[in-house]
């Protein structure tokens, strides 16, 4: 009974360790995008704590037919939570077994430096020796993921978990297995001398550090790949945008070339008391003026008026009435960075814009004075929204609809050496970034 209850306590602390470590990474060292909560995740945390207890009975008194089956479960116990938490992504698949087989082969080192020698030896508790070298070496990695947290937080360190490819991960998990099962035969062999053993143990670290170095990258990094990605999508509106204006161009330039002649034979029809006729021609010659009217917007800029007319069309789906006011300074902002600024922002305020249930709007305001550029951003929101050091300081779905990209936006004001501010009252939401420019 006594080992029952030491097999359950052990595989309890388990249990809530390896699941605070998932959660950890995953929340705040992956760049994934978290699903609402749904009450069926609890019945993946039940399965999840099955698995978890059934693991060491299964595995020491169990069938052998079940032996390799039970592993695998253990090893992707926490996958169908994270895919009902995060969203359907195969590359879990491999992503979780390879930080579960880290796990492993740092226990088997914490096990041959702390216990080895002392070997654990509970009657009715076989492998009490690898648990608790495990249940150490998964305290080991909470710790650790605890005080990287509090350093980011604290803007010390900001560093992400990048998201390799499945063959990358593939790679990693056979090189961690690989040396973790010849340690293994080293361990176990007696003709191995001891200084071996240890110099297989600092051969080990070396290769963790390697490993983190692959697997962690700065803030930068996964700021300019979302920055990229962001991109993709004003880009391809744009030059959508510039065809749809070049073909209304190319309608324009063949209008006024035909002019001359379209007047000509408009005053012969008046001459010759065609008055009918005349005024349908003159009607035929406004419908096609009508069809060649070159831009929505004339802020003077042409990648920022084919941006607005763009966005304009986007929110006039979800009924949101846009209007623009003043200039946008043209060759004194590289486009990338005005493409990232205007594009963010509009977003943010559609977004925000078509959750309102009444009248629903986004104003946009340009002010240039001499070498300074102000673009104001605001929108109709659904409720006032708490500003902290000029933070959203509210719920998840308020920092859904305002926050997307503002790591950008700011990123782009303080390259012009200026700032962005954020404000919210009266249920109307303002984004107001300032930039110095080039006089």
């Amino acid at each position: 009974m006594e080992s029952i209850e030491l097999i359950m306590g052990i595989y309890t602390i388990r249990a809530l360790v390896v699941f605070a470590n998932f959660w950890i990474v995953f929340d705040n060292f992956f760049d994934y995008k978290e699903k609402k909560w749904n009450n069926s995740n609890w019945i993946w945390i039940g399965v999840y704590a099955l698995i978890t207890y059934a693991y060491r009975p299964m595995i020491n008194y169990g069938s052998r037919l079940f032996y390799f089956p039970m592993i695998f479960l253990y090893f992707v116990r926490i996958i169908p939570f994270l895919w009902a938490k995060y969203g359907f992504k195969p590359s879990f698949l491999i992503t979780v077994p390879f930080y579960e087989n880290l796990i492993d082969c740092i226990a088997q080192n914490i096990k041959f430096i702390f216990i080895i020698g002392n070997r654990m030896n509970i009657t009715g508790y076989q492998r009490i020796d690898a648990d608790v070298s495990v249940t150490l070496a998964e305290l080991l990695v909470f710790s650790f993921l605890m005080v990287l947290t509090i350093l980011k937080r604290r803007n010390v360190v900001r560093v992400y978990f990048t998201e390799l490819t499945v063959l990358e991960y593939f790679l990693l998990f056979i090189t961690c297995m690989t040396y973790g099962v010849l340690e293994v035969r080293l361990f176990k062999l007696p003709e191995t001398a001891d200084i071996m053993k240890k110099m297989s143990v600092l051969v080990f670290a070396l290769l963790l550090v390697v490993v983190m170095h692959v697997i962690m990258v700065r803030e930068q990094n996964i700021s300019m790949n979302a920055m990229i990605g962001n991109l993709k999508e004003p880009m391809k509106q744009i030059t959508e945008s510039y065809i749809e204006m070049n073909d209304k161009s190319t309608e324009l330039r063949r209008f006024r070339h035909d002019t001359k002649n379209l007047l000509l034979a408009l005053g012969s029809l008046i001459k010759e008391e065609k008055y009918d006729q005349a005024s349908e021609y003159i009607d035929k010659m406004q419908e096609t003026m009508g069809t060649t009217i070159v831009k929505m917007f004339d802020t003077g800029n042409y990648i920022a008026d084919a941006l607005l007319e763009s966005k304009a069309k986007t929110a006039a789906i979800h009924n949101i009435k846009m209007s623009v006011e003043g200039n946008i300074p043209a060759n004194k902002i590289e486009d990338v960075n005005l493409v990232i600024l205007i594009s963010n922002l509009l977003d943010n305020a559609i977004e925000a814009a078509k959750q309102v249930e009444g009248e629903k709007k986004i104003e946009i305001q340009s002010i240039l004075k001499k070498n300074i550029w102000i673009l104001s951003v605001k929108n109709s929101c659904v409720k006032d929204i708490v500003i902290r050091d000029n933070r959203i300081d509210t719920t998840k779905d308020d920092k859904e609809a305002h926050g997307f990209g503002l790591s950008n936006i700011e990123r782009v004001t303080q390259k012009y050496a200026g700032k962005l501010q954020l404000s919210c009252e009266n249920q109307v939401f303002t984004a107001r970034a300032t930039l110095m420019i080039m006089a």
